[in-house]
């Protein structure tokens, strides 16, 4: 059969075309710079229902980032180095300055951290304006209401009772200097944001979204002293409830910082009576010995046995023991020790220490954690007000550690309970050298001063 030799001029025609056009573009070094990347959201991009995926997902990414870090410091190993979780382990002269209560303003590692939870303030809002704008009975929209009640349960809980909040508008390239809020103002949001994705009618599809909403306003009136809304807000959780953040080997950013600076390079060690006043987290924990307290759990670490100073004994915390290990941002068990609580203000000390040992005994929830069956003996009353409000706080320490929860708690024993700062504090000689310092939140970046909203001298260190 012969062949067609017009048709394949036509091709031939065309390929050369089609080279010739290559080549044309090879040499405009400007159309070689045009590359289109699939994999970046622009925010023109990020519109109406079908972007709401997305929007959510950043949102959650950027508050995980803010909470347990990204490969670095988060507001979890904030609260850990400033209280009586962490000992410093390592050289980094600005941590040291966390851990020996004694921070600047200039302290580039604070600086990192409050823009990281700024960002997450700023990222699950827009989430909120979006899903308002398009969808705002979707569950998911509670989800990020009640993540952007916790970023300002943070910043109240962790921060000088000044911390500016402001914004910068992605449509109009605007951005606005915000005024410095009082850790009243900055829980009264919490609540509010709560309250609004508690109004969210798409909630009965996703019970979950509910009640991390209810124990973040649980939290933020606990804050406040307000012990019988408090419980109020998180009646019906129940205490097998975990809103948990999966962390993921994929990314740096996706890791949970907490092993990272740990198990990974033996940063920050678990501290034991640190500064005299320090909870027993690393004896009470040591896996080693028989009757541990499994919430607690730590290691001596291998080797040397030392941490990245190669000079302070180094023990690892067993509650992240890997780059993937999931963190709790709310669950069940905090609302049972916020009732616990309230109930100890009534005041009712049998009532409380019944929810206490309810949860010490409770087999699926240990289960749920990991803990062996019968690990957690029955507690006995304590004789007096003040040991039975240690034996609460004691409690919160143990079932909260590392999330970011003993900072506030240590600051309200000077606030709601009239305790002085230096019998709640670590204090006296710190152990590389000098004395601790009077801190007992962590201050506004130095950056923030060129903000003409706010009032440096309105960032008090030392004051609950």
């Amino acid at each position: 059969m012969p062949r067609d030799h017009s048709r394949r001029g036509v091709i031939g025609a065309s390929r050369f075309a089609v080279l010739a056009a290559l080549v044309a573009a090879a040499c405009n070094t400007d159309k070689i710079l045009q590359v289109e990347d699939p994999d970046v959201a622009r925010p023109s991009s990020l519109t109406g229902v079908a972007a709401l995926p997305s929007i959510r997902a950043g949102a959650i990414g950027d508050f995980a980032n803010g909470y347990n870090g990204n490969g670095s410091e988060g507001q979890v190993t904030l609260a850990a180095l400033l209280t009586d979780e962490y000992i410093n382990t390592e050289t980094f002269p600005t941590r040291i300055e966390i851990d020996r209560r004694n921070q600047q303003i200039n302290n580039g590692t604070l600086s990192g951290l409050f823009y990281d939870l700024q960002r997450a303030r700023v990222s699950t809002d827009r989430a909120d304006i979006a899903y308002k704008a398009f969808d705002a009975n979707n569950s998911a929209h509670a989800e990020v209401l009640g993540l952007e009640a916790l970023t300002f349960v943070f910043m109240a809980e962790d921060y000088c009772g000044a911390v500016p909040l402001s914004s910068y508008d992605l449509t109009t390239g605007i951005f606005t200097y915000g005024a410095a809020l009082t850790t009243v103002q900055l829980l009264d949001s919490a609540i509010a944001k709560s309250t609004q994705a508690l109004a969210v009618t798409g909630l009965s599809a996703t019970s979950n979204f509910r009640y991390l909403a209810q124990v973040a306003k649980g939290r933020a009136l606990l804050d406040k002293g307000q012990y019988a809304a408090a419980a109020t807000a998180v009646a019906g959780v129940p205490t097998s409830f975990q809103y948990v953040y999966v962390h993921s080997a994929t990314t740096t950013r996706q890791n949970n910082a907490t092993w990272g600076l740990t198990v990974s390079v033996a940063r920050f060690g678990v501290a034991n009576l640190e500064g005299v006043n320090g909870l027993p987290f690393q004896s009470e924990g040591n896996s080693k010995v028989a009757g541990f307290d499994p919430r607690v759990a730590d290691t001596l670490r291998g080797g040397t046995h030392v941490g990245f100073d190669g000079a302070t004994q180094q023990w690892i915390q067993q509650k992240y023991p890997l780059r993937t290990s999931p963190i709790v941002i709310a669950d069940g068990v905090e609302a049972r020790l916020i009732e616990a609580e309230a109930a100890l203000n009534t005041p009712d000390a049998a009532g409380a220490l019944v929810i206490l040992n309810a949860l010490r005994s409770n087999a699926a929830l240990l289960a749920q954690r990991g803990y062996p069956a019968g690990s957690l003996a029955p507690l006995p009353l304590a004789g007096t007000t003040a040991g039975q409000v240690d034996q609460l706080f004691k409690e919160r320490a143990y079932w909260l550690f590392l999330t970011a929860h003993r900072l506030g708690d240590m600051r309200r024993l000077i606030r709601q309970y009239g305790r002085d700062r230096e019998t709640v504090f670590p204090t006296g000689n710190y152990f590389k050298g000098s004395l601790y310092g009077t801190d007992v939140n962590s201050p506004i970046p130095q950056t923030e001063q060129n903000n003409p909203s706010f009032i440096a001298a309105s960032c008090v260190l030392t004051t609950a």
